[in-house]
């Protein structure tokens, strides 16, 4: 009698850990889907939607900002602080999203800056194809061509993202990398005192 009490506990036991395990295993999947789902909608090309800083003086420096906008503002508010930094040193500063409506032309401009949100330690394909196709031909144009700025906006403070872009960057001129913690109450200001500063350079 005892040892059939006994096989009716141990029964019970195993299927309320098979329970927790399936549990586990269906939260995980759902977990896995929403991150599919939000790196699928973040990827998804924005458009053109250009914005023009004028500079200051008859003929300012000019920079250009492509970004791939997150789910949040970060991203965004980012970008549209270091343009309000960068024009505040005189700067003409545009700024747009990537994709196909934009030159890969870009030597008209004294500095170029490459933004992303990321996701699972990536940057935005959006932004990352633009770049495969803008990038070798600031290779050729070397000492010449603009200076490059790469900022990721992210919850995590590891970089590998610009680690992943080395080989679209090679021969480059990269003069920054810098990560925006969404968690970071000063990013926005950061963002500022960073295109204040490159404006000096």
């Amino acid at each position: 009698m005892g040892s059939t009490v006994g096989v009716k506990k141990e029964e019970k036991l195993v299927k309320i850990i098979l329970s927790i395990i399936g549990c586990l295993f269906l939260i995980m999947l759902f977990c896995m889907l929403v991150m599919v789902g939000i790196v699928t909608v973040v990827n998804r090309p924005r458009g053109d939607r250009e914005e023009v800083l004028s500079g200051k003086g008859a003929n300012p420096k000019k920079a250009l900002i492509i970004y791939q906008p997150a789910l949040t503002n970060v991203t965004r508010q980012a970008a549209k602080q270091l343009a309000d930094g960068l024009n505040a040193g005189g700067y003409e500063v545009t700024l747009n999203h990537p994709g196909n409506h934009l030159t890969v032309d870009l030597s008209g401009y004294d500095l170029v800056v490459f933004g992303s949100p990321t996701y699972a330690g990536q940057l935005t394909k959006a932004l990352t194809q633009y770049m495969a196709r803008g990038c070798p031909q600031l290779a050729k144009e070397g000492a010449e061509g603009p200076r490059v700025v790469l900022f990721a906006t992210g919850g995590v403070d590891e970089r590998q993202e610009f680690d992943r872009l080395a080989e679209l960057l090679s021969g480059v001129k990269v003069v920054r990398e810098v990560k925006f913690l969404t968690g970071d109450k000063e990013y926005a200001a950061k963002a500022y005192a960073l295109g204040a500063e490159l404006a000096q350079e």
